[in-house]
């Protein structure tokens, strides 16, 4: 870490093909996964850790951010959403929402050189 570089072994990793849904014959049908070294994993983890506490302390991440965080998921931002809207709604006031599914965009995986 005092060196700023990577090991050249955790850079390798072992890619899994794991089977999504449709055919098993086509290969957009699968997702690759990668396995990675443990110690990388560990780094990983603590530089992300710190990361995140950085931006917490100095207010740099919002309070709508769920994703990533402790004590934070899917269902608290869906409960957390349910309620600005509901309350809105309680207010008079209207409310529209768009819906984005993003899934199949970062299901895509070039296949060609």
């Amino acid at each position: 870490m005092d060196e700023g570089s990577v090991p050249e072994d955790w850079k390798k990793s072992n890619v899994n093909p794991i089977f999504k849904k449709g055919s098993r014959s086509q290969a957009e049908n699968y997702r690759p996964v990668s396995l990675t070294s443990v110690i990388c994993k560990v780094f990983e983890s603590l530089i992300r850790d710190a990361m995140v506490k950085y931006l917490e302390d100095n207010f740099l991440i919002g309070d709508s951010q769920h994703g990533f965080r402790k004590g934070r998921s899917c269902l608290t931002n869906l409960l957390s959403f349910l309620d600005k809207v509901t309350g809105s709604i309680d207010s008079g006031d209207s409310v529209d929402v768009v819906f984005l599914d993003f899934a199949k965009a970062f299901d895509k995986v070039p296949h060609k050189d």
